[in-house]
C-alpha cells in the first residue's frame, strides 16, 4: 500500500454565492460506480433510505468513500487491482446535507481509487432532483491551503515495485507446487494474504528468480573458475551434507573435526532461518560412487527410465563422475567453500544403494 503524504487543497474565502437553476440526478444504491481497470464499487444505502426512487434509495458521500471495489483488473506490475474507493471529489456535492452528510451526483469522474485511478459515475436517470451551488469568487477572495492526509498516486513506482516483486515471488511458489514441493493452501495463502508459509523456505530475494519461476544459478554450475572443477571417486565412508531436499544433486563434503561447512559459504538462494536449518541432511556413502559404477548399477537394476535417463546425459556429454570444486560467491553470499556435483539425484543414488542418510 502506498505511504500516505500530505497535500493541500485551496480554501477559498470571501466568495460570493449564487443559487445555480441547473439540476443533477444524485447517485443511487443501483447507479454503477466503476474504476478504470472496471472494478465496480459496491454500493450500500444507510443513512438516507427515506429517500427512493423506485424504491431504490439515495447515497451519500461517506457510503461512497471507503465503498469496496470488487473485479478490477489492474495487474499487480501497474500496482494490482483497485480495492476501494479513497476519495469523493468535493464538487460533485450536493448543496443541501441529509443527515448532515452529502448526496452525490452522477458527474462522470466522482472520485479515486486506493491505487490512485479514476471512479466513473455510469449515468442513469432518476426523478430525485437536488440543486447544485454556483461558486463564484471574488477577484480579492483570499485563499488559504489546507493540508489533508491523501493517499494517492505519489508512490505509485514504489507501490508497482513491490507489486512485481511478490509477482516474482509467487511465480516461485507455483513452481514449486508443480514438483509437489508446495500445497495449493500454501499458494492460495501469499496470492491473497501475502502470508508466507512457516514451513517453506524462502528465497533471498525476487531479484533471483526468473519468468519461469526457477532460480537465476550462477554459470558453471556455481564453480568458482579458475581452477576448474575436477571429476573425482566418492570412497565408500566418506561424509557428505546439504540443504534441501533428495531431489538436489550439490553436496558438501563433511568432516567430524570441522563439523558442517558455514551457511554463507555455500551460496544458497534461500534465507539461513529456522525453516532452511530443518532441511539439513547428512548422508554416508556405503558404495564407491564414479561414472562406471553407477552406469553398471543403472543397468543392473533393470529400471529403464533411470537406464534411458543415462543414455540421454551421455548424448549430450553431461555424465561423469561427481566434480568436486571451489563454490562461487553468489546471492549476496560470500561463497569460498567447496561443493559436490553428483551425477544424478541424491534420491537415485539412495535407491541404487550409494548412500544413505545419517
Amino acid at each position: 500500500m502506498a505511504r500516505k503524504r500530505k497535500i493541500t487543497i485551496p480554501r477559498i474565502e470571501d466568495i460570493n454565492v449564487t443559487l445555480d437553476t441547473s439540476c443533477m440526478h444524485p447517485i443511487l444504491e443501483d447507479n454503477t460506480l466503476l474504476c478504470l481497470h472496471g472494478g465496480r464499487v459496491n454500493l450500500k444505502a444507510k443513512k438516507a433510505k427515506r429517500i427512493k426512487y423506485n424504491n431504490v434509495p439515495i447515497m451519500l458521500h461517506d457510503e461512497i468513500q471507503g465503498a469496496s471495489i470488487s473485479g478490477c483488473l489492474n495487474p499487480p506490475v501497474a500496482g494490482g487491482p483497485c480495492t476501494k474507493v479513497a476519495l469523493v471529489f468535493p464538487y460533485t456535492y450536493s448543496k443541501h446535507k441529509i443527515n448532515n452528510k452529502y448526496s452525490v451526483y452522477q458527474m462522470g469522474l466522482i472520485g479515486v481509487s486506493n491505487k490512485g485511478y479514476p471512479v466513473l459515475s455510469i449515468p442513469k436517470g432518476n426523478k430525485i432532483k437536488l440543486a447544485l451551488t454556483k461558486i463564484q469568487a471574488s477577484p480579492l477572495a483570499k485563499i488559504k491551503y489546507d493540508r489533508i492526509r491523501w493517499q494517492g498516486i505519489a508512490n505509485k513506482p514504489k507501490s508497482a515495485k513491490k507489486s512485481k516483486e511478490k509477482a516474482k515471488m509467487l511465480l516461485y511458489l507455483e513452481n514449486e507446487n508443480k514438483k509437489g514441493k508446495v500445497s495449493d493452501k500454501e499458494v492460495h495463502l501469499y496470492k491473497h494474504n501475502g502470508i508466507w508459509s512457516k514451513d517453506t523456505p524462502k528465497p533471498r530475494s525476487p531479484d533471483y528468480i526468473l519468468e519461469d519461476g526457477k532460480f537465476k544459478y550462477p554459470d558453471n554450475d556455481g564453480y568458482k573458475i579458475p581452477p576448474k572443477p575436477r571429476e573425482i571417486t566418492l570412497k565408500k565412508g566418506m561424509k557428505l551434507d546439504r540443504y534441501g531436499d533428495n531431489s538436489g544433486s550439490f553436496v558438501c563434503p563433511f568432516k567430524e573435526k570441522k563439523g558442517a561447512m558455514p551457511y554463507e559459504k555455500r551460496s544458497l538462494p534461500y534465507e539461513n532461518n529456522e525453516v532452511m536449518q530443518r532441511t539439513y541432511k547428512r548422508y554416508e556413502v556405503t558404495e564407491d560412487i564414479n561414472m562406471e559404477s553407477i552406469d553398471r548399477k543403472v543397468r543392473m537394476s533393470g529400471n529403464d527410465k533411470l537406464v534411458k535417463k543415462i543414455e540421454g546425459l551421455k548424448a549430450k556429454n553431461e555424465f561423469h563422475s561427481p566434480k568436486i570444486g571451489r563454490i562461487s560467491p553468489c546471492f549476496e553470499q560470500e561463497g569460498g567453500g567447496t561443493q559436490i556435483k553428483l551425477p544424478i539425484s541424491i534420491e537415485r543414488l539412495m535407491q541404487l544403494g550409494f548412500i544413505k542418510q545419517i
